[in-house]
This record gives structure tokens, sequence and C-alpha cells, in this order.
């Protein structure tokens, strides 16, 4: 609970200065590059990470990546969020600023799961539902998952609406276990 306080601090203001300055859409392209760069390669990570290592030779690492090859405004982020030693949270900020710019825009992610990948038909009928009920734009995002065995499952927040067969089987087995033969 933590890391999301921290990271969440650190996300507004970085949505907050890229909205004043106009550059919100370069920094929703290129922030969720660094921190799949960041996730992706361990090494590097491992790194930027370590508590031994000095902000300075950090910052110098960071400088050498981005400078002159990201937006001013999240290089300047990214230098500050090593200088306050932060920077294990730079992909949970990236989380929590396309959370944040997804709402400034009313629009919201479902993960959707299946065992299958849904038709085309199926899946924007659904989107439509979820908007009606949201009043968002909803974007789907489809995963699949063969150990559901059929229905589906879908997060949207913190919240989840579980029709998979594999939960009412659960359901199920519990209502059987609770009845006194």
């Amino acid at each position: 609970m933590l890391q999301r306080n921290i990271a969440s601090r650190y996300a507004k203001a970085l949505f907050s200065l890229a909205n004043d300055k106009g550059n919100l859409e370069s920094v929703e392209t290129e922030f969720p590059r660094i921190a799949a760069m960041l996730r992706g390669n361990e090494d590097l990570y491992n790194f930027v990470t370590h508590p031994a290592i000095a902000a300075a030779e950090k910052t110098k690492v960071v400088r050498g990546l981005f400078e002159g090859k990201v937006n001013e405004t999240l290089f300047d982020f990214l230098c500050l969020v090593v200088d306050k030693r932060r920077e294990a949270y730079i992909p949970l900020m990236c989380d929590v600023f396309i959370e944040l710019l997804l709402e400034h825009r009313n629009r919201q992610e479902a993960e959707v799961e299946t065992p299958y990948e849904l038709p085309e038909a199926i899946t924007k009928a659904l989107s439509a539902k979820l908007q009606e009920i949201t009043g968002k734009t909803i974007i789907v995002k489809q995963v699949i998952e063969p150990s559901l065995l059929g229905g589906i499952r879908v997060r949207l927040g913190d919240r989840v609406v579980d029709g998979s067969i594999v939960h009412r089987l659960d359901r199920m087995k519990e209502t059987l276990q609770s009845v006194r033969v």
C-alpha cells in the first residue's frame, strides 16, 4: 500500500506537469517504454535500484539512456525520481500515470478473461454494455485463460464479475459441503 501511495504522488505530479505543458501524448507513449525497459532488463533494474550505488552514478546512466531521446518533462521527472531515491517505483508510477490518463479522458480498461478469444462482435457488445453501466468509454483487454473452462471473468477497476464455469463449480462445491446429510 505504501508503494502505491508513493508512486501515486509522483505519477500525479508528472500528470499535472505534462498536462500543463501540453505533453500528455508524448509522455503517454514514452513512459510505458521506459517502464517496460526496466521491467524487462533485470541488470538495468538491479543497477538503478541498488541502494549502494550513488544517485549521481544512476543519474549519469539515466542521462546516457534518455537525454535528448525522450520528452524533456519526462526526462526531468526521471532525474528527480533518481535523485529522491524512488527509482524502484518507476514501473508502478507508469501504471498509475496511465490510470490517471484514462480517467482524464473518461476511459476505463476492462480486463476480460476467457478460455478462448472472443469474436469481435461479442467484444463490442460487452464493451457497449460496460460503457452503459460505467458511463465511460471502455477499452477491452482480452486475456486468454484456459483454466476457466468456459464463461467469462471481467475486471473493471477494483470490481470483478466472475461468470466462469470454474467459479460456478467452486460455489456448487461449497454449497454441497455445507449441506448436512
